[in-house]
Protein backbone atom coordinates (compact mmCIF):
# COMPACT_ATOMS: atom_id res chain seq x y z
CA UNK A 1 0.00 0.00 0.00
CA UNK A 2 2.84 2.41 0.71
CA UNK A 3 4.24 1.86 -2.80
CA UNK A 4 0.87 2.87 -4.25
CA UNK A 5 0.78 6.04 -2.11
CA UNK A 6 4.37 6.88 -3.10
CA UNK A 7 3.54 6.55 -6.81
CA UNK A 8 0.60 8.92 -6.39
CA UNK A 9 2.75 11.38 -4.47
CA UNK A 10 5.50 11.27 -7.11
CA UNK A 11 2.94 11.76 -9.90
CA UNK A 12 1.31 14.67 -8.03
CA UNK A 13 4.70 16.29 -7.39
CA UNK A 14 5.60 15.93 -11.09
CA UNK A 15 2.32 17.58 -12.16
CA UNK A 16 2.84 20.44 -9.69
CA UNK A 17 6.37 21.00 -11.02
CA UNK A 18 5.13 20.92 -14.63
CA UNK A 19 2.39 23.43 -13.79
CA UNK A 20 4.89 25.69 -12.03
CA UNK A 21 7.25 25.50 -15.03
CA UNK A 22 4.40 26.39 -17.42
CA UNK A 23 3.42 29.38 -15.28
CA UNK A 24 7.05 30.59 -15.13
CA UNK A 25 7.52 30.25 -18.89
CA UNK A 26 4.28 32.13 -19.54
CA UNK A 27 5.30 34.90 -17.14
CA UNK A 28 8.82 35.09 -18.61
CA UNK A 29 7.63 35.58 -22.18
CA UNK A 30 4.80 38.00 -21.38
CA UNK A 31 6.66 40.07 -18.77
CA UNK A 32 6.38 43.80 -19.48
CA UNK A 33 9.66 45.35 -20.48
CA UNK A 34 11.00 47.89 -17.99
CA UNK A 35 12.28 51.08 -19.62
CA UNK A 36 14.87 53.37 -18.09
CA UNK A 37 13.54 56.59 -16.56
CA UNK A 38 13.71 59.69 -18.69
CA UNK A 39 12.38 57.96 -21.76
CA UNK A 40 8.79 58.21 -22.88
CA UNK A 41 6.82 55.15 -21.92
CA UNK A 42 4.49 53.74 -24.57
CA UNK A 43 1.25 52.31 -23.26
CA UNK A 44 0.25 50.66 -26.52
CA UNK A 45 0.78 46.95 -26.90
CA UNK A 46 2.57 45.77 -30.04
CA UNK A 47 0.24 43.94 -32.43
CA UNK A 48 2.00 40.58 -31.98
CA UNK A 49 1.53 40.68 -28.17
CA UNK A 50 -2.16 41.58 -28.14
CA UNK A 51 -4.57 39.02 -26.79
CA UNK A 52 -8.03 38.47 -28.11
CA UNK A 53 -10.48 40.17 -25.75
CA UNK A 54 -8.00 42.75 -24.37
CA UNK A 55 -9.67 46.06 -23.63
CA UNK A 56 -8.62 48.98 -25.76
CA UNK A 57 -9.40 52.66 -25.50
CA UNK A 58 -11.47 53.86 -28.41
CA UNK A 59 -12.06 57.57 -28.79
CA UNK A 60 -15.74 58.29 -29.18
CA UNK A 61 -16.84 61.29 -31.17
CA UNK A 62 -19.72 63.64 -30.53
CA UNK A 63 -21.43 62.15 -33.60
CA UNK A 64 -21.31 58.67 -32.03
CA UNK A 65 -22.94 60.04 -28.90
CA UNK A 66 -25.65 61.80 -30.90
CA UNK A 67 -26.41 58.70 -32.96
CA UNK A 68 -26.59 56.65 -29.76
CA UNK A 69 -29.01 59.23 -28.32
CA UNK A 70 -31.17 59.08 -31.47
CA UNK A 71 -31.29 55.29 -31.32
CA UNK A 72 -32.14 55.35 -27.63
CA UNK A 73 -34.98 57.83 -28.17
CA UNK A 74 -36.28 55.81 -31.13
CA UNK A 75 -36.22 52.59 -29.09
CA UNK A 76 -38.01 54.35 -26.22
CA UNK A 77 -40.75 55.51 -28.61
CA UNK A 78 -41.04 52.00 -30.06
CA UNK A 79 -41.29 50.49 -26.57
CA UNK A 80 -43.99 52.97 -25.53
CA UNK A 81 -46.01 52.29 -28.69
CA UNK A 82 -45.65 48.54 -28.24
CA UNK A 83 -46.73 48.79 -24.61
CA UNK A 84 -49.81 50.83 -25.52
CA UNK A 85 -50.81 48.40 -28.27
CA UNK A 86 -50.31 45.40 -25.98
CA UNK A 87 -52.53 47.04 -23.35
CA UNK A 88 -55.32 47.39 -25.90
CA UNK A 89 -54.88 43.76 -27.00
CA UNK A 90 -54.87 42.40 -23.42
CA UNK A 91 -57.71 44.60 -22.16
CA UNK A 92 -60.82 42.44 -21.94
CA UNK A 93 -63.06 45.47 -22.37
CA UNK A 94 -61.54 46.29 -25.80
CA UNK A 95 -63.78 45.64 -28.77
CA UNK A 96 -62.84 43.04 -31.35
CA UNK A 97 -62.22 45.81 -33.89
CA UNK A 98 -59.87 47.63 -31.49
CA UNK A 99 -57.95 44.42 -30.76
CA UNK A 100 -57.68 43.65 -34.48
CA UNK A 101 -56.47 47.19 -35.24
CA UNK A 102 -53.95 47.08 -32.36
CA UNK A 103 -52.68 43.68 -33.53
CA UNK A 104 -52.27 45.02 -37.07
CA UNK A 105 -50.44 48.13 -35.76
CA UNK A 106 -48.19 45.95 -33.59
CA UNK A 107 -47.26 43.83 -36.61
CA UNK A 108 -46.53 47.01 -38.61
CA UNK A 109 -44.39 48.35 -35.75
CA UNK A 110 -42.44 45.11 -35.62
CA UNK A 111 -41.92 45.26 -39.39
CA UNK A 112 -40.76 48.90 -39.18
CA UNK A 113 -38.26 48.07 -36.44
CA UNK A 114 -36.80 45.25 -38.52
CA UNK A 115 -36.65 47.43 -41.65
CA UNK A 116 -34.92 50.26 -39.71
CA UNK A 117 -32.29 47.86 -38.45
CA UNK A 118 -31.80 46.24 -41.85
CA UNK A 119 -31.49 49.61 -43.60
CA UNK A 120 -28.98 50.91 -41.05
CA UNK A 121 -26.86 47.81 -41.57
CA UNK A 122 -27.07 48.03 -45.36
CA UNK A 123 -26.32 51.76 -45.46
CA UNK A 124 -23.34 51.30 -43.13
CA UNK A 125 -22.05 48.47 -45.34
CA UNK A 126 -22.60 50.39 -48.58
CA UNK A 127 -21.40 53.85 -47.54
CA UNK A 128 -19.21 53.19 -44.50
CA UNK A 129 -21.18 55.87 -42.66
CA UNK A 130 -22.99 55.58 -39.37
CA UNK A 131 -26.66 56.42 -39.73
CA UNK A 132 -30.04 56.31 -38.07
CA UNK A 133 -33.16 55.29 -39.99
CA UNK A 134 -36.63 56.24 -38.79
CA UNK A 135 -39.69 54.71 -40.44
CA UNK A 136 -43.06 56.24 -39.57
CA UNK A 137 -46.36 56.11 -41.47
CA UNK A 138 -44.78 55.14 -44.78
CA UNK A 139 -42.10 57.82 -44.56
CA UNK A 140 -38.40 57.10 -44.20
CA UNK A 141 -35.92 59.52 -42.68
CA UNK A 142 -32.21 58.73 -42.87
CA UNK A 143 -29.68 60.73 -40.85
CA UNK A 144 -26.02 60.27 -41.82
CA UNK A 145 -22.78 61.64 -40.45
CA UNK A 146 -21.76 65.18 -41.34
CA UNK A 147 -19.57 65.44 -44.42
CA UNK A 148 -20.61 62.10 -45.89
CA UNK A 149 -23.53 63.03 -48.08
CA UNK A 150 -22.74 63.34 -51.78
CA UNK A 151 -24.96 62.83 -54.81
CA UNK A 152 -23.61 59.29 -55.25
CA UNK A 153 -24.18 58.38 -51.57
CA UNK A 154 -27.68 59.90 -51.69
CA UNK A 155 -28.55 57.75 -54.71
CA UNK A 156 -27.14 54.63 -53.03
CA UNK A 157 -29.21 55.27 -49.90
CA UNK A 158 -32.40 55.96 -51.93
CA UNK A 159 -31.80 52.77 -53.90
CA UNK A 160 -31.43 50.74 -50.69
CA UNK A 161 -34.60 52.24 -49.20
CA UNK A 162 -36.61 51.71 -52.39
CA UNK A 163 -35.46 48.08 -52.56
CA UNK A 164 -36.98 47.54 -49.10
CA UNK A 165 -40.38 48.19 -50.73
CA UNK A 166 -43.51 50.07 -49.60
CA UNK A 167 -41.80 53.44 -49.94
CA UNK A 168 -42.19 55.99 -52.68
CA UNK A 169 -39.29 58.29 -53.57
CA UNK A 170 -41.12 61.41 -52.35
CA UNK A 171 -41.45 59.87 -48.87
CA UNK A 172 -37.69 59.40 -48.43
CA UNK A 173 -35.75 62.13 -46.66
CA UNK A 174 -31.96 61.94 -46.32
CA UNK A 175 -29.97 64.53 -44.41
CA UNK A 176 -26.71 65.00 -42.55
CA UNK A 177 -26.31 65.36 -38.84
CA UNK A 178 -25.96 69.08 -38.16
CA UNK A 179 -23.30 69.45 -35.50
Amino acid sequence: MSVKIRKKQVALAAMVLALGAAIFINWYYTEPQVQPTGEEVSTSVPQENQNLGDAQYVAATANDDEFATFRLEREKAHDEAEETLNKVIKDRSSSDAAVAEASKSLAELSDSIKRESDLETLIKAKTGSTCVVIIDSGEVKVVVEKGVLTDAITMQIKDLVLNQGKFSPENITIFELNS
